[in-house]
């Protein structure tokens, strides 16, 4: 092909040094890769850019040489011209784009095609950039910075998400291990005779949610499920606050109001302004057969016999953790014989859109009477979700905890 001249208008000395005070991205570090049949194209090309502070320029010969030379070295530009034997430039483009390694590599047209039909032959390849030849030297050298400088500012920020992915993926197993692990329900189930089957999902990667169990002294188990105000990095910090706030009360869980009061006043002192908690915590006591809870401001707790076709639904009512630090709570009871089944959510369970309203907890309560009869909690509990999912869109972290009386 036939050499179109280059123009070294407006190229006064010293302004394309390799690295400006305020640059964010160390040019003289970019690596660009020059695809042009025409050597003295290539070799004026290369001047250019080694003017304007690119020190890392390879050069192809024409669209198979520059496939080829990609992998190794790996460059953040291609300068393309479009008109080439072998495998011109609009082919070379495209089958970049087919490869998912250099989808989102710039690709700079230079070329002496100037019509509007082939500059949008060229976008339609996938080129980035275009311009005409004959070439201006100080337009060329400060596409190539923008270009080089975008694609430095947006792998940065592909570094950014991929350790903030990581480091969040890290915060959702911290949060998991706050919960009850399979060897301690495990224990539960063979030393008291009571199963556990729960479901926790963050509506993001984090959430407000958790639960937890204590083994009391005498045969008792106590339990609590807690939703936090919000969701995400915010309401999963609170859990941890809160979960170590239980672990300190732990002694104090057998009186599941008391130990209600003495949450709330540790946690009305560590709360933002705005933020708060909803929890229920109760004990189940095998011996009487009872459920005996406090709510502050929770879902009401679903409780059933073998047999029944519905459920049970206790009281949630009360004020929610971290707005009062003086509130007291009520202790209430619910029925728990063997073979009973003892039912926890959060609210996402219940706010799930119907039409202009949502599916509240007497939606939700005929819902799990579908599923009662399910004689292993896990069945239960996977056949509720698959309900609850039918039922419309859950935007809200989900927590559900079904307690089984085994006997």
């Amino acid at each position: 092909m036939s050499s179109q001249g280059m123009s070294n208008q407006g190229m006064p000395g010293g302004l394309f040094s390799a690295e400006t005070p305020d640059a964010p991205f160390n040019l003289g570090q970019a690596r660009v890769l020059v695809v042009d049949d025409n050597r003295v194209n290539r070799h004026l090309l290369l001047a250019l850019l080694e003017r304007g502070g690119v020190r890392h320029v390879e050069e192809a010969e024409d669209g198979n040489d520059g496939l080829a030379r990609l992998d190794g070295f790996k460059p953040d530009l291609v300068l393309l011209d479009l008109m080439m034997p072998h495998l011109d430039g609009f082919e070379m483009c495209r089958r970049m784009r087919a490869d998912p390694r250099w989808k989102g590599l710039p690709v700079l047209v230079q070329s002496s095609l100037n019509r509007a039909e082939d500059r949008a032959r060229a976008f339609a390849a996938g080129a980035t950039d275009y311009v005409t030849k004959p070439i201006n030297a100080v337009e060329l050298v400060a596409r190539v910075r923008i270009h080089l400088q975008k694609r430095a500012l947006l792998r940065g920020l592909e570094q950014y998400h991929t350790q903030a992915r990581r480091e969040l993926a890290q915060a959702r197993r911290m949060q998991e291990k706050l919960m009850p692990g399979p060897a301690r329900l495990a224990e539960l189930r063979n030393t008291l005779g009571i199963a556990v089957d729960s479901h926790f999902a963050p509506s993001s990667e984090l959430g407000g949610d958790f639960w937890g169990m204590q083994c009391l002294s005498d045969g008792r188990v106590g339990v609590y499920l807690v939703d936090f105000s919000g969701h995400g990095v915010g309401a999963a910090l609170n859990t941890f606050r809160l979960h170590a706030i239980c672990q300190q009360l732990a002694p104090a869980c057998g009186d599941p109001e008391n130990f209600l009061a003495a949450v709330n006043t540790r946690l009305c002192a560590l709360l933002p302004s705005g933020q708060f908690a909803t929890m229920l915590t109760g004990i189940v006591d095998t011996e009487a057969g009872v459920f005996d809870y406090a709510s502050a401001g929770s879902t009401a707790p679903m409780v059933w016999a073998p047999g029944e076709t519905e459920p049970r639904l206790g009281d949630g009512t009360g004020l929610p953790l971290g707005l009062l630090a003086s509130m007291r709570y009520e202790r209430r009871s619910l029925p728990l014989p063997p073979g009973g089944r003892l039912f926890l959510y959060s609210d996402a369970a219940i706010e799930i859109p119907q039409g202009s309203d949502v599916l509240d907890e007497a939606g939700l309560a005929t819902l799990v009477g579908r599923h009662m009869a399910q004689a292993e909690g896990a069945r239960f509990l996977d056949g509720l979700l698959e309900d609850l999912r039918a039922a419309g869109p859950i935007d809200d972290d989900l927590t559900a905890l079904v307690l089984t009386r085994l006997g």
